[in-house]
């Protein structure tokens, strides 16, 4: 079965499959945890029959009721195929770390060799940022390394 992935800046995830009944089902991973479980119309996939907000837990024990999950297996060989990338969502915090200074400032790169590949603020998604992007509170940082990288990189974004 072919699971689509769509990232969704600012919200999280859409994975989306068609079920052997023609149903299209779609799930959206929310970066606060919570997960909404969609089916779409089959005339119409654009068109939402109705959606469920579940919370971690209540996503938890819906993976146990169903027998796990394949995208876990998926990201697992993933974790394999590129054995001590690590990644993190880092949020800004209100005061303190860099908020309110330039990814430069932090000189991240350079002292912890993690790399800060993207960052969200509200609904805008900022891919790259340039060494001169201002940080504010409430910004989601996306930083990639090993876990020590992202370990060192953590403190020095947050204080």
């Amino acid at each position: 079965m072919d699971i689509y992935e769509t990232p969704l800046p600012g919200i999280g995830v859409r994975y989306e499959f068609q079920a052997d009944s023609g149903d299209h089902v779609g799930v959206v991973v929310r970066r606060d945890g919570k997960r909404d479980f969609a089916l779409y119309d089959r005339e119409d996939p654009d068109a939402c029959r109705g959606t469920v907000e579940l919370s971690e837990s209540d996503s938890a024990a819906l993976v146990d009721l169903l027998g796990g999950t394949s995208i876990t297996s998926r990201l697992d060989k993933l974790r394999h195929q590129i054995d001590g990338l690590a990644i993190e969502w880092v949020t800004m915090p209100a005061s303190g770390g860099l908020t309110g200074r330039t990814i430069a400032d932090g000189r991240i790169r350079t002292t912890t060799s993690a790399s800060i590949v993207a960052v969200i603020r509200g609904e805008d998604g900022n891919p790259g940022p340039g060494p001169d992007f201002l940080l504010q509170a409430g910004d989601t940082v996306l930083v990639m390394g090993s876990d020590a990288a992202i370990r060192q990189a953590t403190a020095i974004l947050v204080g």
